[in-house]
């Protein structure tokens, strides 16, 4: 549906330069189930179908918005099938003793991770290697920030790395688990097996099958990672300070970009963030430009910092200190006075 709505969108451009709405492509959906070739959309559920057609309308109008702004537009492109197949309910989901209720398809056995919290709004059946999941979202009553008392010795910062994934003010360091270093020779491996099979053969479909399962472990194993890491964080402290980093622009350099992107910088901060709403935490985000690494936790005084060096020492006040423990200080000082700004002490 999503391509054929695209398809649609793309041929009604070309022959009159205007688009179709969402409405206009719900109407043929439904001349779509009753022609002959086509009569088959009937067996799954409506609204299935008019989510995929709602996701092209927001790829679209996200795209028309980034033309308006002047950005990289990025264009909406064909979807294949067999990468990231996921179908959304957006009502009709019932849970009892460990099954789900999906309109069309019936009552499906399921392992839940976690008990079930709040009103059940929309699930997402998802596939990702051989295995099935189901996501459900739900709508939650999140206790208020203010209503936590902002006192630095529940507060910390956090400092992001490579050397160490994460040092914290209070001294401690979390340790880069290097999970996609540790399974690069078996992933090159299959690799190379799966450029000699041939295109199109069951061979080829089950190497990569098994290339699927070794990227979907490694993406599983940094997953459970960041959840243990931010959970500990979030449950030990009140106030919770990071840097806003540019992870984007910080991938583009090539001698760094597979190890940020093994560090999974960007995961980890979202948890910390959604978790500290969870429980009614203060979580803050420090300016980028901040030099928290060239600023001396101790007196203020800055000096240049390159990546080489991995002490701070101070010519000011005499402070020898890690650099990554010095950039923490900073980043949980720069955190209560944004807070203490805002009115939040």
């Amino acid at each position: 549906m999503f391509n054929r709505g695209l398809a649609a969108r793309i041929k009604a451009y070309a022959q009159g330069g205007n688009t179709l709405s969402f409405a206009d492509q719900c109407k043929d959906l439904t001349q779509l189930k009753k022609a002959e070739e086509t009569a088959w959309l009937g067996e799954a559920h409506s609204q299935v179908l008019q989510q995929s057609l709602k996701d092209l309308d927001l790829a679209y109008r996200h795209f028309m918005r980034r033309v308006k702004m002047g950005e990289k537009p990025g264009f909406p492109r064909f979807k294949k099938k067999g990468r990231k197949d996921s179908f959304r309910y957006p009502q009709g989901i019932n849970l009892q003793h460990g099954k789900v209720f999906l309109p069309r398809i019936g009552w499906v056995r399921y392992r839940d991770s976690r008990a079930i919290e709040g009103e059940v709004l929309q699930a997402t059946v998802k596939r990702e290697g051989e295995h099935w999941f189901v996501c459900l979202a739900c709508k939650l009553e999140l206790p208020d920030p203010a209503s936590v008392a902002v006192t630095e010795n529940r507060a910390v910062g956090i400092d992001v790395g490579l050397k160490n994934f994460a040092m914290l003010s209070d001294g401690s360091e979390i340790k880069n688990p290097r999970f996609l270093t540790k399974a690069l020779a078996r992933l090159r491996k299959a690799q190379r097996r799966l450029s000699r099979k041939m295109k199109g053969s069951n061979n080829r479909k089950k190497q990569v099958m098994k290339v699927s399962r070794l990227h979907a472990r490694v993406k599983n194993c940094r997953k459970d990672f960041c959840h243990k890491a931010s959970t500990a964080i979030v449950k030990n402290h009140d106030v919770i300070a990071v840097e806003d980093l540019n992870i984007k622009g910080m991938v583009k350099n090539r001698h760094l970009s597979r190890a940020i992107s093994d560090a999974g910088w960007g995961l980890f901060i979202q948890m910390l963030k959604y978790k500290a709403e969870w429980k009614g935490k203060h979580f803050v985000q420090v300016g980028r430009f901040v030099a928290t690494s060239q600023t001396c936790s101790g007196c203020g005084e800055k000096k240049p910092m390159p990546l080489s060096v991995r002490s701070y020492s101070c010519g000011n006040c005499g402070l020898v200190v890690d650099r990554d423990w010095n950039a923490s200080l900073n980043v949980r000082a720069a955190g209560l006075a944004v807070l203490n700004a805002c009115g939040g002490a």
